[in-house]
């Protein structure tokens, strides 16, 4: 199902004759000569800017603590209403420009109080249908939500993306799956002035066969965003995202032309240290396919 997005105000200006008109100026203006670029903001939270299109992912926004989130169980332990810290300082990019924000699956370790209150409540927000709701609620006024398959097209200054959700199962077993609640992941298309350009956006999810069938069912894949972390690794309840292991894996089967890890090191319920991926990539010979991303710091693509 194909549903495409109007664009924004800040994308189109007004004409003496009363009609709306895309504008050249802005940040967009800039960005349709440059290569892809990504800023990550620490645990799930990306910007990725490709030729005039700028989107943000899981928006994790709120300040470093003990106390950035709380989670009804525990992915480890099992203990209620677990308080969850930021250990890293939050950087504070510019979120102007932005033409989307797209969410994986609605837990509060990947849409935060702190992004619900600031956010510009006419963004575009892509999610899952189990969290549209709850966007709405916040006061988001142009909610879409994607089921598996399901595509979304976004245009700006001479460049489409299309975004198209994509499994992603949080657990292995099935009554944990379900319970867990039904997420996203992304193909994320670029076509337009900045050339071609295609990304492949885990979200949370454990190695699958859905997964493995990525490449094949949407073409080359440019940039694989892969949330790791081995969240619940360590207990008796099972794994919720990938651990380096199966990043090696899954990067062997999609073939990306680069891997950059997010969903790791900045909060307290990851639990497989992103070394753990830095030595496998270098043991497996696959260590030039991954760019490890420093919160805060933009890197080309």
């Amino acid at each position: 199902m194909n549903k495409p997005l109007a664009p924004r105000a800040a994308d189109v200006e007004t004409s003496n004759d009363g009609r709306a008109h895309r504008t050249q100026a802005g940040p967009d203006a800039g960005a349709r000569r440059e290569p892809a670029r990504l800023e990550w903001l620490g645990g799930p939270t990306v910007i990725l800017q490709h030729g005039g299109v700028r989107i943000l992912t899981d928006p994790m926004l709120g300040p470093r603590g003990p106390d950035a989130f709380v989670l009804t169980k525990h992915p480890s332990t099992g203990a209620e209403n677990a308080h969850i810290a930021r250990y890293t300082a939050t950087p504070h990019p510019s979120l102007a420009g932005l033409h989307a924000v797209i969410v994986s699956h609605p837990h509060a370790d990947h849409v935060d109080a702190a992004a619900k209150a600031t956010l510009a409540k006419d963004l575009p927000v892509v999610i899952p249908p189990t969290g549209a709701e709850g966007m709405r609620a916040a006061g988001f006024q142009d909610v879409r939500p994607l089921d598996w398959g399901d595509s979304v097209a976004i245009s700006a200054i001479g460049t489409t993306l299309r975004i198209t959700a994509v499994a992603a199962h949080h657990a292995h077993d099935p009554g944990l799956d379900r319970a867990l609640g039904k997420g996203n992941g992304y193909v994320l298309s670029f076509e337009g002035v900045g050339g071609d350009y295609r990304a492949y956006w885990t979200g949370d999810a454990v190695l699958t066969d859905e997964l493995r069938l990525v490449a094949a069912a949407h073409g080359p894949i440019d940039l694989m965003l892969a949330d790791l972390g081995g969240v619940g690794g360590d207990g008796n309840i099972g794994l919720r995202s990938m651990t380096a292991e199966d990043a090696v894996t899954l990067t062997r089967l999609v073939n990306p032309s680069v891997v950059v890890p997010i969903h790791h090191t900045s909060f307290s319920h990851y639990r497989e240290p992103i070394q753990a991926l830095v030595q496998r990539a270098d043991e497996a010979g696959m260590a030039s396919l991954f760019k490890f991303p420093v919160e805060g710091v933009a890197m080309s693509l």
